[in-house]
Parts: C-alpha cells; sequence; structure tokens
C-alpha cells in the first residue's frame, strides 16, 4: 500500500514538471507575440502528449485507489449494520421471552389474589370404587375441619371437582370427570384481548376425555387451544382456578348455541392427595 502511494507521488511531480515547462512555453510565446517554430511546435505537442499519457493511468489509479477506499467503507457500514441487526434481533428475543414471563406472573399473582380469600385443608383419599374411579371418591377431611358441601377440589394444583357430601371427619368429592354433575361450574373462556365468552361446565365426555361447556352464544368465536378458567361467580369457587383448553367447538342443534369440548388440565385418574379451599382464608 506505501510502496503504491509513493508511486502516485513520482507520477505527480513527473506531471507537475511537464506542466510547468507547457506553461512556461506557452508564456514565452505570447510574451513575443510571434508564431511559433516547427520545433517550438513539435516541443508542444510532445509535451502535451506525453502529459496526457502520463496522466491516463495516474487518474485511472487515483480511481481504482477512491474506488477502494469507497468499497472499504461500504464494507465496513454493512458490517457494522449487520452487528446492530443482530443486537436487535437479539434484544427482540429477550423481550419476548420477558413478556411471556410477565403474562404468567400476571396470572400468577391474580390467582394468587383470589386465593387470599381462601384457607387450603390437605387431605388423602380413603376410599375409591374402581366401579366409579372417574366419578367420585372420599377424603379423610370433614366438617370438623370446616369444609362444606360445594367447595371447591384441587388435585396436583388443578382444579378437579368439588365437595358433593360432609361427614364430621369425612367428605365425598364429585369430580368434573364424572358422568352425571349435580351441580354445574360457571366458566370463562379466555377469547384473548380481555375479552371473554362465559358458558357452564355440564359434563365429561368420557370417550373423547374432553368436559362440555354449554350455553355460549352461536355468535361468539372461539378459538382453539383457548384457556377456560372458573369466573369466580359465587361463593364455592375462586376466580382463575384452570379448567383446561378449548378442543373443539361444535354448535347445538338449533344452531343457536356453542357446546365446546375443553381438554382437562389435571388428571384425576392418578392422585392420592387432594387440597380443599375453604372461604374465608386471609380474615
Amino acid at each position: 500500500m506505501k510502496r503504491q502511494k509513493n508511486l502516485w507521488k513520482k507520477y505527480w511531480i513527473i506531471a507537475i514538471c511537464l506542466v510547468t515547462v507547457m506553461l512556461g512555453i506557452t508564456a514565452f510565446s505570447i510574451h513575443h507575440g510571434r508564431s511559433l517554430t516547427w520545433i517550438e511546435k513539435g516541443v508542444k505537442d510532445t509535451v502535451l502528449t506525453i502529459g496526457h499519457v502520463l496522466s491516463a493511468p495516474l487518474q485511472y489509479g487515483q480511481d481504482k485507489w477512491e474506488a477502494m477506499q469507497n468499497g472499504e467503507k461500504v464494507l465496513n457500514d454493512y458490517e457494522k449494520l449487520q452487528k446492530e441487526v443482530d443486537s436487535l434481533n437479539l434484544y427482540k428475543d429477550k423481550l419476548e421471552e420477558l413478556e411471556l414471563e410477565n403474562e404468567e406472573l400476571r396470572e400468577l399473582l391474580d390467582l394468587n389474589a383470589s386465593l387470599l380469600e381462601y384457607d387450603e385443608v390437605s387431605a388423602m383419599i380413603i376410599n375409591r370404587n374402581i366401579t366409579y374411579w372417574l366419578d367420585s371418591f372420599t377424603i379423610d377431611k370433614g366438617e370438623r375441619e370446616g369444609i362444606q358441601k360445594n367447595m371447591a377440589v384441587l388435585g396436583k394444583g388443578q382444579v378437579i371437582g368439588y365437595i358433593s357430601q360432609t361427614s364430621l371427619h369425612t367428605s365425598t368429592v364429585k369430580l368434573f370427570t364424572s358422568s352425571i354433575l349435580e351441580n354445574q361450574v360457571s366458566v370463562k373462556i379466555d377469547l384473548s384481548e380481555g375479552k371473554y365468552a362465559y358458558g357452564l361446565l355440564t359434563g365429561y365426555d368420557s370417550k373423547e376425555q374432553v368436559y362440555k361447556i354449554e350455553g355460549i352464544s352461536g355468535y361468539v368465536d372461539i378459538p382453539i387451544s383457548a384457556k377456560v378458567t372458573t369466573t369466580g361467580l359465587g361463593d364455592r369457587f375462586p376466580s382463575g382456578l384452570v379448567i383446561g383448553t378449548v378442543s373443539d367447538v361444535q354448535t347445538d342443534n338449533f344452531d343457536l348455541s356453542k357446546v365446546v369440548s375443553v381438554r382437562p388440565s389435571g388428571d384425576a385418574s392418578d392422585i392420592r392427595f387432594v387440597t380443599v379451599l375453604i372461604r374465608g382464608g386471609g380474615e
């Protein structure tokens, strides 16, 4: 690179010398106001031709040098922009991850806030009929611990049923997977952007292994995989307990309302311990 610069410097010196000679000849001719001799004409033409020949590669080399410098600048600018794009993509991925985490934390905070009004009583299953395995079972806690009829029951952190009968020391839990539910449960389906569709959990399809939600207007668009939770209406269930996710949507025989199938979030077939939510906690 340094050698190339020195070569161009020599070219410039030669060109300047030639231009100086040419200007001297021209000035001499003008000063004397006479016509040039054939020797002077030949020298003048020769100087101009040599100057043109010598300046051509010099100009070419200068153009190449400037183009190379511009190319390096463009390449450096491109690499810098590429690094900035990669950095922005990384920040974007981190932002999306933080938004998902914030959404989960908000849901958890909402649930914990609703559960502040409830005490939790842990109980063990002491009797479960194989013939009615998905219908009900008996736990070792009852009225002495404050358990009452229709209270919500959780298994493995998910709502699975409610108290249907009580005695002083035991209680019967009616599962949502029962073929016949004595009490319908008020639920809501998340339609996104703070909108919900409200309905009732009315039964369980053992063949498809899904809950059935009814009472929803036929004009509401229910997205597949939408989350279904309890509404908190009434004193039995807190708001926000997860029921499951939408797996299918059908209309009734009159095309007036929708029947929504919901895949349970919890498995009630393989549990030994449950939690009963008793109203009045935190007071």
